[in-house]
């Protein structure tokens, strides 16, 4: 039984100009895509990373949640995309 998986997450930002801007965050140790988006939504709000945005929040109410899978011979794909 698989307990836990890696999963990347993609959040949205809009700049002071109004441009969209992407942020990937890649989280292991669970199982579960919400609370993968959730781990990763906390490492966006942490102070450095809000600095290196300048200051701005991500959008954590839509986030692009793959769960990293590896083939029968070890390569790593990302699974289709969900919006959580």
């Amino acid at each position: 039984m698989v307990t836990e998986s890696s999963w990347l997450v993609g959040f949205d930002f809009r700049t002071a100009s109004g441009r969209v801007v992407h942020h990937f965050y890649v989280v292991s140790g669970t199982f579960d895509p919400e609370l993968a988006r959730d781990m990763a939504l906390e490492r966006a709000d942490a102070p450095g990373e809000r600095a290196a945005r300048g200051g701005l929040r991500v959008d954590g109410d839509h986030a692009d949640t793959r769960q990293l899978v590896s083939d029968l011979l070890g390569v790593r794909h990302l699974s289709a995309p969900s919006r959580i």
